[in-house]
């Protein structure tokens, strides 16, 4: 599907921005982009992206740094299978992400593509302009979301959190260096 993104702004957000309508249906994402995304990058925990169109709020994503470790796994031998796929002796405790702290698309344009298009944008620029080492792409993705991340590419990182309200998902960024 290609979307004729003429007319549409994308900007990382700041203090000065004054907020157009957003409503995503989901309260607690409404919330976090209305009254506390800015607080969020004041305080350096996320720094958040908008896509709008001269009337409306498209699209917001906030992401921040993560990891990927043990932990998160709490099984050895998932471990081992995530490992397995670094070169041999490149295995570490942890390894570098970034994480998709909110991702929404406003109900007006749900189903449009546009979450796909943040998607893609956040591969092409940890691809094209990896400031830091980031391998990963991670989100707790909310039950209702679970089928667009697997479309996009994510998989599960454990299956200890299959019956919570979240599941944590991970992107490798790897494959896509040579596309």
């Amino acid at each position: 599907m290609d979307l004729d993104l003429a007319g549409i702004n994308f900007f990382r957000l700041t203090p000065e921005v004054q907020f157009k309508d957003f409503n995503c249906g989901d309260p607690d994402l409404n919330d976090f982009f209305l009254n506390n995304s800015k607080h969020f990058s004041k305080q350096l925990l996320a720094v958040t992206y908008v896509l709008e169109s001269d009337l409306d709020v498209i699209a917001f994503f906030s992401i921040s740094n993560d990891r990927i470790s043990l932990q998160d796994i709490k099984n050895p031998i998932q471990w081992e299978q995530f490992q397995s796929t670094f070169p041999e002796g490149k295995n570490l405790r942890s390894y570098s992400a970034v994480k998709i702290g909110r991702l929404a698309v406003s109900n007006k344009f749900k189903g449009k593509g546009y979450g796909k298009i943040i998607i893609d944008y956040l591969i092409d620029s940890f691809i094209s302009n990896n400031k830091t080492g980031c391998r990963f792409i991670t989100v707790d993705a909310y039950r209702e979301s679970l089928l667009f991340y697997e479309k996009t590419g994510f998989k599960y990182l454990t299956e200890k959190d299959v019956n919570r309200d979240t599941r944590l998902m991970y992107l490798d960024l790897y494959p896509y260096l040579n596309r």
